[in-house]
């Protein structure tokens, strides 16, 4: 706490430095100001003391009478005592009172003068130090963003209001490129989808096609079994195409799902997850392990509830779709394990079956995609995908391996 308000006092302001900039400008204007009017004066009283020094060689003052002298006359040995008040201008030439007068004037002037200048120096000085790097660096980045470049980022190191202007954008910025990118991942998705579901879609339109040019030209010549026998096969890829169009349609709605997580008991959800796997799997051995999360081991009856938030619905989907994936491929077991880490909630799911090969490891969570050697007609591919798009909504994602078997772990963000 001591560290983070030691940081908060020494964090810099544009209105602290601007304070600083004032100050230094009414010093700096001050100090100018008085050292060029004291050189004026000075200037003025060196040519007032030139003629000083001449007039005082023919007047002799009267000690203790100021302004008062006597005056010689000749070669007489009177003297005449002299009242005067002194006008030294009087005796100045042309050129030498002109120079008092302007230098006169110039000391008065000149403060005025300095604080004009030291504004513009100072004013230049701001905005070199505090204004030109953020303003430069804020202009760039509107204009790479309106020309939809978005790889680049805004660095700018000052602690201050500017500072944290430009973070501000920089987060915007990276928030318009993720989306960016997300936009782009999602249309080649779209068309990757489109091309499996056209792709796909050949052999049935293609069988059919076939059947229906054959019932046309040979229909008086087929007997009743062969026409029944050819409109169950229609009827057979009349479903598949059926049932493609709404494999499509689940797809397209995928990108619309909306999370919404509330607060769950984990004793129950985790009981849940146990009776929908031995429900599942009743075919197999199916295999609960002891849940790994703090404080919380499933079996303890008087274990106080924890509660976390989850959107339940999502999760069970994914859940169902890894289970049934696990009981099509397991020889003999199933096993399910749940933990929590980093804020995720963990479900693994495993199979002892052949395991994923090394292109099932890095395609298998695409749309459609079928294991080579095995050509399952019932299934089209996309459970995968959907468990990877539900956990990814959820701010999780989906991680496929082998441990002595298949093995997805599926995560899901905790809120």
């Amino acid at each position: 706490m001591g560290k983070k308000l030691r940081k908060k006092s020494f964090r810099k302001s544009i209105k602290k430095d601007f304070a600083f900039y004032i100050i230094l400008y009414i010093s700096l204007s001050l100090l100018l100001g008085f050292a060029c009017s004291q050189l004026f004066l000075y200037k003025q009283n060196q040519i007032r003391k030139k003629y000083y020094d001449e007039y005082q060689n023919k007047i002799e003052y009267i000690e203790g009478k100021p302004n008062t002298a006597y005056h010689y006359y000749n070669d007489n040995d009177v003297k005449i005592e002299i009242h005067y008040s002194l006008d030294i201008l009087t005796l100045f030439t042309p050129v030498d009172r002109i120079k008092s007068n302007i230098l006169g004037i110039a000391s008065g002037v000149v403060y005025p003068l300095s604080f004009i200048v030291c504004l513009s120096l100072i004013s230049i000085l701001f905005y070199k130090k505090i204004l030109q790097q953020p303003l430069e660096l804020l202009g760039a980045a509107a204009d790479k963003i309106a020309d939809n470049n978005l790889d680049f980022t805004i660095h700018y190191d000052r602690p201050d209001e500017f500072g944290r202007l430009c973070q501000s954008f920089e987060k915007m910025r990276s928030a318009l490129h993720n989306n960016h990118l997300e936009l782009w991942r999602q249309i080649e998705e779209r068309r990757r989808l489109n091309a499996a579901f056209a792709h796909d879609l050949r052999t049935p339109l293609t069988v059919l096609k076939g059947q229906s040019d054959m019932l046309i030209k040979y229909t008086p010549e087929l007997s009743e079994e062969k026409i029944i026998e050819t409109a169950k096969m229609m009827q057979r890829h009349i479903a598949r195409l059926e049932n493609y169009v709404n494999t499509m349609n689940t797809l397209q709605r995928l990108e619309d799902i909306e999370i919404h997580c509330k607060s769950v008991d984990m004793v129950h959800f985790i009981k849940q997850l146990r009776d929908t796997g031995a429900c599942i799997c009743a075919d197999k051995r199916f295999v609960f392990q002891k849940t790994q999360y703090p404080s919380l081991s499933f079996g303890e009856e008087d274990l106080c509830s924890v509660q976390i938030a989850l959107d339940v619905p999502i999760i069970l989907q994914v859940y169902e779709n890894l289970l049934s994936n696990a009981v099509r491929y397991a020889e003999e077991q199933v096993t399910v394990s749940t933990q929590m880490i980093d804020n995720n909630f963990h479900i693994t799911v495993s199979d002892d079956g052949a395991g994923f090969s090394a292109q099932d490891l890095c395609e298998a969570t695409r749309p459609f995609y079928k294991a080579a050697g095995r050509p399952d007609q019932e299934h089209f591919g996309i459970g995968l995908n959907i468990c990877k798009v539900l956990c990814e909504k959820h701010g999780g994602f989906l991680k496929l391996e082998n441990k002595n078997g298949a093995a997805v772990t599926a995560a899901f963000q905790i809120e």
